[in-house]
């Protein structure tokens, strides 16, 4: 039996999505599965929710559908398409969605008979809340507004498990105070400012601030292998990522 209060380096060793596969299993494979999709609703279903409001739906129509898609997974719906894909979790939870919005009337009548089981993790409360606040000029396309949220999800988990480990190791006031400088870059001018507030000198600021980098780019692999079938798409999949920020 596997221990709850492990972290998800631990949990999910290899990639979140197909433990996903193994929801119906019977055993620890079965509860390894479910702790993956408590992950997948809790840090993906806002990119989906973008993309269902900027396909058109409205809030409760978007809300509905998403909920729809995790139900589907808890059921196993999809299981051998994702067995069958073995590639990349946005693609295949995007062409899912894509599925649930073109048999909306399917998916309607079904609510009516009292739709499927939703997870108890996935939370839709501030889900306009958080839309509204996005510009309208800003991705209008649907499938580009669901990537960039996407890869926004992965860079900010990726953040927060960090932070979660320099914590851990008592060195959270460190991380907070150059943590900025990882979407800085070389334009972040706060050694100085971060020697004085730690008791470092700036040469020590530099060196931390350096090691800091290397463990968010392993992390960052980390997360971003979990979401690929093959270890071989990882690079390709961080470029990808990375260039939906480039211009254009």
């Amino acid at each position: 039996m596997s221990d709850p209060n492990q972290n998800d380096s631990s949990i999910f060793p290899a990639t979140r999505w197909t433990l996903v596969g193994h929801l119906k299993d019977p055993g620890e494979s079965g509860i390894l599965a479910k702790k993956a999709l408590d992950h997948l609703c809790k840090s993906y279903w806002y990119p989906l929710y973008v993309y269902a409001r900027r396909f058109g739906l409205d809030e409760d129509g978007a809300k509905d559908i998403v909920q729809d898609l995790f139900a589907r997974l808890i059921e196993g719906n999809y299981m051998a398409q994702a067995e069958a894909a073995k590639g990349k979790l946005r693609n295949f939870l995007l062409t899912s969605l894509k599925f649930e919005i073109g048999h909306l009337r399917e998916r309607e009548r079904a609510a009516k008979r009292g739709g499927g089981r939703i997870p108890e993790s996935l939370d839709l409360t501030d889900a306009e809340g958080r839309y509204v606040l996005e510009p309208e000029s800003q991705e209008a396309d649907p499938e580009r507004a669901f990537e960039r949220k996407w890869a926004l999800q992965l860079l900010e988990r990726t953040r927060d498990v960090l932070r979660d480990t320099y914590v851990r190791d008592g060195k959270g006031p460190l991380f907070d105070l150059l943590s900025p400088a990882l979407s800085e870059g070389d334009r972040w001018g706060g050694h100085a400012e971060a020697a004085v507030t730690l008791g470092m000198n700036e040469g020590a600021v530099r060196v931390a601030l350096s090691r800091l980098r290397k463990r968010y780019a392993e992390a960052l692999r980390a997360e971003v292998a979990s979401t690929v079938g093959d270890d071989g798409d990882v690079k390709a999949e961080l470029a990808y990522l990375i260039g939906l920020f480039g211009p254009g």
